[in-house]
């Protein structure tokens, strides 16, 4: 690429950007009745005529102790956001989601979608990230980049343990029933073809999707050792992330490798507890993990 040419996200910002007028602040927005699934975020609608609406959605990890994270309805939350506010539009208002971790910086990315007009609804998300500087040029305005001062956390079971971060058999693993990517995700992983790939994983990427997208052991193996050098120094769970982050700087990865080891520790894989069946969070990576014969990844444990 020559010095010169705009970026990618420079074209998308130049092909959307302009000054729109915040007309919604919800402080606490949550998926109605029906629309598959339970979340809580912030939603600031931006608006203008003869341009596309944009949502900007904004989720801390607080909020997934209510329902599923951004990344994992983001289908179910701008088709909602869509339907619910602009049901005479042709097309959904552009997708822009924050993560806001508990330290660190905030995660965040405009989501395209594949398009179903006649039911509203969408599908396939395919993420692009941004700075929150991207975010303004896009609306044209600055905006709140906080979770909001009407944001009521939910109160932990006071009985329930704080949570942790442990190493877990992939292979163990609950059966994952993934929602994207049907042409490269089969729904089950019988016994017999886990403990073949267990012999003979695989550290090859795909270019199918993003989940098989790199070399989860390597990942894995690293996520690991460095939240065990985080632990046995004594760092508090909620800024273990940060340290990972800061110790993986020395490290040569991928671009893709990079954000793994962050989705990880951030965006964790919680499988039921025991591993009695089904997911908090987290199926696609595991069934990426299962394809690929990982032995051993990191989960977050309550």
């Amino acid at each position: 690429m020559l010095d010169d040419e705009p970026s990618p996200i420079s074209k998308w910002l130049d092909r959307h950007a302009g000054h729109r007028e915040r007309v919604v602040d919800e402080f606490m927005y949550q998926l109605p009745p029906g629309a598959g699934g339970r979340a809580a975020f912030r939603l600031q609608l931006f608006t203008a005529r003869h341009q596309r609406p944009v949502a900007v959605a904004t989720q801390q990890m607080s909020d997934c102790q209510r329902g599923a994270s951004l990344i994992n309805a983001a289908e179910a939350c701008a088709s909602s956001v869509w339907q619910q506010y602009f049901p005479n539009e042709a097309e959904p208002p552009i997708w822009v989601q924050r993560f806001l971790p508990e330290s660190g910086s905030p995660r965040i990315a405009a989501v395209s979608f594949t398009v179903d007009t006649r039911q509203r609804r969408l599908g396939s998300p395919v993420w692009r990230p941004l700075r929150d500087e991207d975010v303004e040029t896009l609306v044209g305005q600055c905006f709140d980049r906080g979770r909001g001062t009407g944001f009521v956390p939910p109160q932990p079971d006071p009985e329930e343990m704080p949570p942790r971060y442990a190493s877990a058999w992939v292979a163990l693993f609950p059966t994952p029933v993934p929602f994207r990517q049907p042409a490269c995700m089969s729904v089950g992983t019988p016994w017999w073809r886990r403990l073949g790939r267990q012999i003979a994983p695989s550290h090859r990427a795909r270019p199918c999707c993003w989940y098989h997208g790199g070399d989860w052991q390597k990942v894995s193996t690293l996520a690991i050792r460095l939240v065990r050098q985080a632990q046995a120094r004594a760092i508090p769970h909620d800024e273990i992330p940060h340290d990972v982050d800061q110790q993986a700087q020395a490290i040569p990865l991928s671009i893709w490798e990079r954000e793994a080891l962050e989705s990880l520790l951030i965006d964790t894989i919680r499988p039921y507890r025991p591993f009695q069946g089904g997911y908090n969070n987290g199926q696609h990576r595991a069934q990426a993990m299962l394809d690929a014969g990982v032995r051993l990844t990191l989960v977050e444990r309550y």
